[in-house]
């Protein structure tokens, strides 16, 4: 699937063959901070790698928990995407609960992996886990209200 809008662009990865691109194009939206994230599908399940860069280090060196926060929130939306949903870029959180099982480190890429446990007319209920290097950062369960057709 590609898609192309004024905000963000979704299609294949050119550095990274059976991977997608989500990137955005709109650098004054805060979705900007992250760079752009590779994705795939695996399954049921979406996969979004995010490749850390200074600006999303804390004070200790270690990925932010809020930049980690923003991946998830964001991978909420790209990851619908990833498994077929044109629309899902478009919608507001409802709800995340996150749980944060260790640091994740800035030299090394990060991945998040999406399932959807349910959907509904306007609803969308996910959860799924950060993990680096095959060890868990956090877990999260969400749900995601879907903007009107």
């Amino acid at each position: 699937m590609e898609i192309d809008t004024d905000l963000y662009r979704f299609g294949p990865h050119p550095d990274m063959p059976g991977w997608s691109r989500w990137e955005i194009k709109a650098q004054d939206r805060f979705n900007a901070v992250l760079g752009d994230l590779a994705v795939r599908r695996d399954g049921d399940r979406a996969l979004l790698r995010l490749f850390p860069q200074q600006r999303h280090a804390n004070l200790g060196n270690k990925v932010h928990g809020g930049a980690l926060l923003t991946f998830i929130d964001v991978g909420l939306f790209v990851a619908p995407l990833a498994l077929g949903d044109a629309r899902s870029p478009r919608g507001v959180t409802v709800e995340l609960s996150t749980q944060f099982a260790g640091a994740a480190d800035i030299d090394d890429p990060i991945d998040l992996i999406v399932e959807v446990t349910r959907e509904t007319g306007r609803m969308i209920f996910l959860r799924g886990t950060v993990e680096q290097r095959d060890a868990m950062v956090a877990s999260f369960m969400a749900i995601v209200r879907k903007a009107a057709s």
